[in-house]
């Protein structure tokens, strides 16, 4: 399994099955700490889910609701927004404070946020997000811009494990 444990709890790690959490929030201008869907975001499954990356987007909306053609430019966008985690049931910040997107993300094409190690939560754990917006730019108004849609999809694997040794 190359650098990934093969143990989770003393327990053998026998497969890793793709899985994702994602969580959508439209925010509107100079808005703060607003708080995505908790649930979305909570392991409610009965396997461990090892999460190797957060993946951010930042889509301007209209009036409607819809999404703008053409977006305005993604380091812009990426930029006006801020997000602050916990993981919750370990209460431990993933980030000390909000923090820009365009300061999470790395890669050009994929822009995503690949942690160093993947960490775990276990059934009832998950992780609380935050969004802030800085104020929009004067362009957005004369381009129809009223909301930005910030979508974060946590992605990993579940582990499934063999019955303990004992």
């Amino acid at each position: 399994m190359g650098r990934l444990p093969s143990r989770y709890a003393d327990m053998e790690i026998t497969a890793r099955l793709p899985y994702e959490m994602p969580t959508e929030l439209a925010l509107l201008p100079s808005q703060s700490a607003q708080p995505f869907n908790a649930e979305d975001l909570l392991n409610t499954v009965d396997k461990p889910f090892e999460v190797h990356r957060a993946i951010p987007r930042v889509f301007a909306l209209d009036t409607n609701s819809l999404v703008i053609s053409p977006q305005p430019d993604m380091d812009l966008l990426f930029g006006l927004v801020t997000l602050n985690m916990i993981m919750t049931g370990f209460t431990h910040q993933v980030t000390k404070s909000p923090t820009r997107i365009s300061g999470l993300v790395k890669g050009t094409s994929e822009r995503t946020w690949e942690f160093a190690e993947p960490f775990y939560l276990p059934n009832g754990r998950g992780v609380q997000v935050f969004a802030s917006t800085l104020a929009f730019p004067a362009a957005f108004a004369g381009a129809g811009v009223v909301r930005l849609l910030t979508l974060v999809v946590f992605e990993g694997f579940q582990l499934v494990l063999a019955p303990a040794r004992g």
